[in-house]
């Protein structure tokens, strides 16, 4: 008898640690595809955030850096050489401009070195548009009919639209050559389109005044 009470004894705590049902392990496993599901969009929905605030944020550092290289050069145009190039042609809809001049805005190792320089945005075989700086320091005679070709650096990839104004004293117009009008306009106005890897645009604008017209 006391062998037969100790079975009855046993078998019910045999029982209690039998392991988990077919149920239960598809609702453990329901909630874990569940949990790394949340998590997977969880992650990737951060991951693109960021990835759009630095596309932004590379816009307009590359917006703001142009304008203040531009406005930089424009201040140094030296008023005893004041031949000034300025045209825009339209593509697409979109203005591919070009400008030459003397300036006095040397690099940091020689600020003052005189040198002849252009901004122009152009396209290549592949039809990508690319902003280009070129440099000479041939100051007598414009990049077209130098003897010597200037340097050109690529500046930029990613900017669309790249837009020159001439103020006379009266009006802006599109386009300026100092050798037909005679002088240098008063102020020039430079208007920048800038792409991001989405193909948003944002505008920028840099004005300045010339200051030997003053």
């Amino acid at each position: 008898m006391r062998r037969l009470d100790a079975a009855k004894t046993i078998a019910p705590a045999f029982r209690k640690e039998r392991g988990f049902t077919i149920i239960e392990l598809m609702i453990a496993v329901a909630l874990s595809a569940l949990l790394l599901t949340i998590v997977y969009f969880t992650y990737f929905s951060i991951n693109r955030s960021i990835e759009a605030a630095t596309e932004d944020q590379d816009a307009l550092e590359t917006g703001r850096m142009l304008s203040e290289l531009i406005k930089k050069d424009i201040r140094g145009i030296s008023p005893s050489l004041s031949d000034l190039i300025g045209k825009n042609d339209v593509v697409d809809g979109l203005s591919l401009g070009q400008i030459e001049f003397v300036t006095s805005a040397g690099l940091p190792t020689d600020p003052l070195k005189m040198r002849r320089i252009g901004y122009a945005l152009v396209t290549n075989t592949q039809g990508d548009k690319i902003l280009v700086k070129k440099e000479s320091t041939d100051l007598k005679d414009p990049f077209e009919s130098s003897a010597s070709a200037p340097q050109v650096f690529e500046v930029s990839r990613i900017v669309k639209g790249f837009q020159l104004e001439f103020f006379n004293g009266t009006e802006w117009t599109t386009g300026w050559d100092s050798s037909v009008a005679g002088s240098l306009p008063t102020q020039i106005r430079v208007t920048i389109d800038v792409a991001d890897a989405k193909g948003r645009d944002k505008k920028f604008v840099a004005e300045e005044t010339i200051q030997s017209t003053l």
